[in-house]
């Protein structure tokens, strides 16, 4: 399927006892820590790119609830292989944010990553690479400590 001109993020979190942990996950083509994120296909809504990211890199077995974050990101086109198929003019592509809930829902890490690590916010947010996810994973913190997920979508 060919890739539209948007990315995603998807914030794995999960409650363990009084605690929350955040999943990071590192890339094997980049070495670097990121949450959940990839492109979107032709047809597709964010909403659904998420969910399918974050099956295919997680390997979901049953659906999970998705949170829509406010948090948004532009990236440059040029880093895509792709740009070449969109648009004139398309210079930035917009990264949707989104959460998943992954408490006692098993995981398995794809190809596409060498590890997987379940931090607290401090950790996580140290370990990662890229200011999206960092301002992303913020978000989901303060949420989750307000106890204001948005509802959930799909």
């Amino acid at each position: 399927m060919p890739r539209a001109p948007f990315q995603v993020l998807v914030v794995p979190f999960r409650r363990v006892g009084g605690q929350v942990q955040f999943a990071v996950l590192r890339r094997k083509d980049m070495n670097v820590w990121q949450a959940v994120a990839g492109g979107g296909e032709v047809g597709e809504t964010p909403q659904q790119a998420a969910v399918r990211e974050a099956r295919e890199e997680l390997g979901l077995a049953r659906p999970v609830p998705l949170y829509p974050l406010q948090t948004t990101a532009s990236i440059p086109a040029r880093f895509f292989a792709d740009r070449g198929s969109w648009p004139a003019g398309t210079y930035v592509v917009p990264e949707h944010s989104f959460a998943i809930d992954l408490t006692d829902v098993e995981t398995k890490t794809s190809q596409e990553h060498t590890d997987v690590q379940w931090l607290g916010w401090e950790a996580a947010v140290k370990i990662l690479r890229f200011d999206s996810n960092r301002t992303a994973l913020g978000e989901l913190h303060e949420r989750l400590l307000a106890d204001d997920l948005p509802q959930p979508v799909e």
